[in-house]
């Protein structure tokens, strides 16, 4: 019985999420189709792709990818506990990023 614990688990988180995404894409569907029924057009749905997102999103991704690499190197050479540094410079870096990105983003309609 013990065994069957884990592959049920992995199970129901795998089904739990194929199902929320499955629902999600019935309810959209069906409220594109009523805005088509009823003669309206099916345009709110579509976003305009912003460079300005991508941007943040990949100072983010840096920012993570370089706290866990500081974090690393912050554990091997002090006497820190086994992944306790990893969590804050996550956030300290995380933020200082999406600091940088205001920054840039207010700078350049500054110059607009």
């Amino acid at each position: 019985m013990n065994e069957l614990v884990p592959i049920i688990a992995i199970l129901s988180v795998f089904g739990s999420s194929g199902f929320i995404l499955y629902m999600f894409i019935k309810s959209r569907n069906k409220e594109r189709l009523a805005l088509i029924e009823s003669g309206r057009d099916a345009s709110i749905f579509s976003k305009e792709h912003d460079l300005n997102q991508n941007i943040k999103w990949g100072y983010l991704a840096l920012a993570i990818g370089l706290a866990l690499f500081v974090g690393h190197f912050v554990e091997e050479y002090t006497t820190m506990d086994d992944g306790a540094g990893y969590f804050p410079l996550i956030f300290i870096f995380g933020g200082i990023a999406l600091l940088l990105f205001h920054r840039r983003v207010s700078n350049e309609d500054d110059t607009l």
